[in-house]
This record gives C-alpha cells, sequence and structure tokens, in this order.
C-alpha cells in the first residue's frame, strides 16, 4: 500500500470516527442500589447526596452506549467498554449521580470525581490511582484514605478518625478537614496537609513530607 492512500485512508477513517462520535447527549441510567462508586478510564464524575438514586450519563452521542453503569454487589462501576474502532478516550464523558448513602470511592485511570453537596457517613473509604483526583466534602467518624500514582485527594468537613497512605508523587490536600486523631503514611515524593487535634501518628520516606496544623501528640 503506497504512503498517500494509506494517509488518505487514515484520514478518512478518523473523519469517519469523528462523525461517529458527534455532539454531547444525555442518558439517564436504571440501576439498582448501591454503597460504593468505582470509576475507570478518565471518568469525571459528580456527586450529590439526596433521598433518591438517580444516575445520568453525559457523553458524545456516538459512545454514549459504551459507557457502562453496572452495580456489581453493592459497587457502581463506571467505565468505558473496551474493543472500539480507533480511540475514543480523549472524549469527555461526565457522570452524575444523586444517592442516598455511600460508603466508599475507588477512582482510577486518570478519573477525576467531586461532591456537589457534603456527604455524610460512619466509615468511608476512598482509593484513587493513576493520576485520578478526588474533591470532596464529607462528615464521617472514620476515613480510609489511599492515593498513588501522582494522584490527588482534596477533602473538607470533619472526621473522628483518619487513615492516610500516599505513594508516588500523590498529595493529600486535608487541612479543612478537621479531625481528632490521624495516621499518615507517605512515599515517594508525596505531600499530605491535614488537620489534627489530639493525637498524629506519621511515616515518610524518600522526598515526602507532612505538614499538620492544631497541636496534635507526635508520634513518628
Amino acid at each position: 500500500m503506497n504512503a498517500p492512500f494509506l494517509f488518505r485512508s487514515l484520514a478518512a477513517a478518523a473523519l469517519l470516527s469523528a462523525t461517529a462520535v458527534g455532539a454531547s447527549a444525555q442518558q439517564t441510567r436504571s440501576v439498582s442500589s448501591f454503597q460504593v462508586i468505582k470509576a475507570s478510564g478518565a471518568i469525571n464524575v459528580f456527586l450529590r447526596q439526596g433521598a433518591a438514586t438517580e444516575v445520568k450519563v453525559d457523553a458524545p452521542a456516538g459512545v454514549l452506549e459504551r459507557i457502562k453503569t453496572e452495580v456489581q454487589g453493592n459497587t457502581l462501576a463506571i467505565y468505558r467498554e473496551k474493543g472500539s474502532m480507533l480511540s475514543w478516550g480523549n472524549e469527555k464523558v461526565n457522570v452524575y449521580i444523586t444517592c442516598p448513602t455511600l460508603t466508599g470511592l475507588e477512582v482510577s485511570g486518570a478519573s477525576d470525581v467531586k461532591s456537589d453537596t457534603p456527604f455524610t457517613a460512619d466509615n468511608f473509604t476512598i482509593r484513587a490511582s493513576g493520576a485520578s483526583d478526588v474533591t470532596m466534602a464529607l462528615n464521617a467518624k472514620s476515613l480510609m484514605a489511599h492515593a498513588s500514582g501522582a494522584s490527588d485527594l482534596r477533602l473538607t468537613g470533619r472526621v473522628e478518625r483518619q487513615q492516610v497512605h500516599l505513594s508516588g508523587s500523590s498529595d493529600y490536600q486535608a487541612y479543612n478537614l478537621q479531625s481528632r486523631t490521624a495516621a499518615v503514611e507517605a512515599s515517594g515524593s508525596s505531600d499530605a496537609y491535614v488537620a489534627v487535634s489530639e493525637e498524629l501518628s506519621s511515616r515518610t520516606s524518600g522526598a515526602s513530607d507532612i505538614h499538620y496544623k492544631g497541636k496534635p501528640r507526635v508520634t513518628k
């Protein structure tokens, strides 16, 4: 195959793909109840705590059906279907979720989660990896947070205790998350910023730093 023909073929395929993607469209999904949200593959999730469960997907019309929202056990999994023609991984996908209760987030593959309202829970877990970000207001008894692979967590609100694990250039911005006790481990070149009133356990390695405000008893 000669070069000009190959170029024209690729250009035509790209044009067809772009045409198929089309303008943005929104679809409401019917899902059963869930306690955890798992988002992967460059998905943007916007959260609200409300009485009724609602899931809306906003994406280019040509790929809307390839955005999967499936409840597996107690987890709502949101991901992009594999095996599509060419690449549509750069297309913007927003998912708007309202739910009455939530106990955890699992975010990976450059996905972002933002809460539009504060969430109230007894125990809450956040796991972020692969350059993913979570921005959230939270009121809980306990929080367990894990961030790896250049992921960032930005949290506000109040918890009684928080346990934080950071690795691989991740950041934990939680000066506005009030807590009584905190245990923080940071490795690689990660940074943690916590607000603690009573007791702080900190452990660092590599080029990581743990910053705190308040007057806790500090153990290392």
